[in-house]
Order: C-alpha cells, then sequence, then structure tokens
C-alpha cells in the first residue's frame, strides 16, 4: 500500500485487503482502488467471487467490478466491508444416495419394543 495507516481503522481496512491477496491475484493498483473505495464509502461492500470482485456502495447504489481469479480453491468467494470479512468456504455435496435416516430408525425402535417384549 501507498502510505502508513493513522488510525485503528485505517489499519483494520488495510489488514482486510492485504488478506485479499492470500486468495485473490491482486495488483498493488488493484488493491489500493478496493482500499479506497471502502474508505471513501461508509457502508460500502466487497463481495469476492470465483472471477470477480465487485464494490457496492450502499449510499449511491453504484458498483464496479474488478475482474480477479480467485486461486484458492477451498472457497467460494469473501465478503468484506470496514465491519466485516467473511470467507465462504468452497461447498461441495456430498455423494450420498438420497434418504437414509428412516430405515435405521426404525430398526431401533423394532429392536427396544422386542426386548420390552422378552423381559415382560
Amino acid at each position: 500500500m501507498r502510505f502508513e495507516p493513522e488510525t485503528y481503522e485505517e489499519l483494520v481496512r488495510m489488514k482486510r485487503c492485504i488478506e485479499l491477496t492470500k486468495h485473490y491475484e491482486l495488483s498493488k493498483e488493484e488493491l489500493e482502488r478496493i482500499y479506497d473505495f471502502l474508505a471513501q464509502n461508509k457502508g460500502a461492500t466487497v463481495k469476492c467471487g470465483k472471477e470477480n470482485i465487485s464494490l457496492i456502495s450502499s449510499e449511491v447504489h453504484t458498483m464496479e467490478v474488478i475482474a480477479a481469479r480467485c486461486i484458492d480453491g477451498g472457497i467460494d468467494g469473501i465478503f468484506l466491508s470496514d465491519k466485516e470479512f467473511t470467507i465462504i468456504p468452497h461447498y461441495t455435496p456430498s455423494s450420498g444416495s438420497g434418504y437414509s435416516g428412516g430405515s435405521s430408525s426404525n430398526n431401533n425402535n423394532n429392536n427396544n419394543n422386542n426386548n420390552n417384549n422378552n423381559n415382560s
């Protein structure tokens, strides 16, 4: 980044922006554009997907998109603001074959009933 943070808020914002470089291919200019966007637009958010980063301003409803490839296969995206940094983990659906809980549950109930009848 082109300057040293002077406040705690600037330090946290810079740390969050730098954290993006662990997950996305970003140039120094793109990183500074994200930092400046968050600094200049209170309540703004940054939503990162697999192929791009969207800069969204809540006050004027403008949006800018930066083409940036995610280099971390373990995530599906990141949500970033001055108050939040959330990594969205990659979701892999299980390879199970449908519903499997009902029959084993019924067998346990039947076994308990048989045991109760045998003990009477």
